[in-house]
């Protein structure tokens, strides 16, 4: 059965593979079901957990991000060991997705994850951040790599420390662009209404979160079979 909340998402599937999505910073797991649903649909069981309490300690900095990287690996380490045989993809959206960068490079002895999954991922520390601090130096993993960015830009994934910067940071893996995403569409309900005012939005937000779950969908499965990642309508190949 489903499980959704705040501080953790769970939609499960029949299939071997598990995507474990890390959210965004202080966007709570529930914001991300019509997502998670979607890519449930093609297979593979989708959880999203809250690794740190929102609240103003995050928002002052007290859990920094290699804190919640840490915490991620050892959620890999927990799921496989629950879950014998499973592929486990780890991926992250936004901050989330520097959480994810980093947690990768933990795992990198554990032979694991199958996979990273990036989705518009932002580098730096703090609120305001004005350089890269993961991506200053090449990734420390080898597993596939797909990196999303929004093709709608805005100030909460600005030039410097956006997709951009994880792919010249992570020369082999896949880097694609969703033309029509702005950094909050891939949300549902008051995440995504909040995040469009923040942030920006493209004109169809609901066409572009397909697209991403499209592009999770196919990627997962091109990991699975070893097979190249195939053309994914609304989804631009940038290498």
């Amino acid at each position: 059965m489903p499980t959704r909340g705040d501080q953790l998402l769970i939609i499960p599937a029949s299939g071997p593979d598990v995507l474990i999505l890390l959210p965004g910073f202080m966007i709570a797991a529930a914001s991300y079901t019509v997502l998670a649903q979607a890519v449930a649909g093609s297979g593979s069981t989708v959880i999203v957990p809250q690794l740190y309490r929102r609240g103003l300690g995050a928002l002052t900095g007290r859990v920094p991000v290699a804190t919640e990287a840490a915490a991620a690996a050892d959620l890999v380490r927990s799921v496989a060991a629950d879950r014998p045989g499973a592929r486990i993809h780890l991926g992250g959206h936004s901050r989330g997705g520097q959480a994810a960068w980093r947690a990768a490079g933990q795992l990198r002895d554990d032979d694991r994850p199958a996979s990273v999954v990036l989705l518009d991922p932002v580098d730096g520390q703090g609120r305001r951040p004005s350089g890269p601090t993961a991506t200053a130096q090449e990734a420390a993993f080898t597993v596939p790599a797909l990196i999303v960015g929004a093709g709608v830009g805005g100030r909460c994934a600005p030039e410097g420390i956006n997709h951009r910067q994880f792919a010249r940071a992570t020369p082999a893996a896949r880097h694609m662009l969703v033309p029509g995403l702005g950094h909050a569409d891939l949300l549902d309900g008051r995440g995504r209404d909040l995040g469009r005012r923040l942030c920006g939005g493209g004109p169809d937000p609901d066409a572009a979160r397909s697209a991403i779950a499209a592009l999770i969908g196919a990627w997962i499965t091109a990991v699975a079979t070893a097979t190249p990642l195939p053309t994914v309508p609304g989804a631009t190949l940038l290498r």
